[in-house]
């Protein structure tokens, strides 16, 4: 059985899906083009937006670039 997971890291889940969408935004990109751009299934965006899921450090680094944004900046 695995421990429960911390509740900053949920916090810090849910501020980088904000960033992240924040960022989208003011890109005027939608979820779809987005992910497009970053190479990423559009349902993994949507979830990490969420912050429903741990986004992996390639994904990050994928949207930053998309985004172009450095990748710091979309860390919480």
């Amino acid at each position: 059985m695995q421990p429960a997971t911390p509740p900053w890291i949920l916090q810090a889940r849910v501020d980088l899906g904000n960033r992240i969408r924040d960022a989208r935004l003011q890109a005027d990109l939608t979820q779809e083009k987005l992910a497009e751009l970053a190479g990423i299934d559009r349902t993994t965006l949507q979830k990490t937006e969420a912050g429903k899921t741990d986004a992996k450090f390639s994904q990050l680094l994928r949207l930053a670039r998309a985004l172009r944004l450095p990748a710091r900046d979309l860390m919480p």
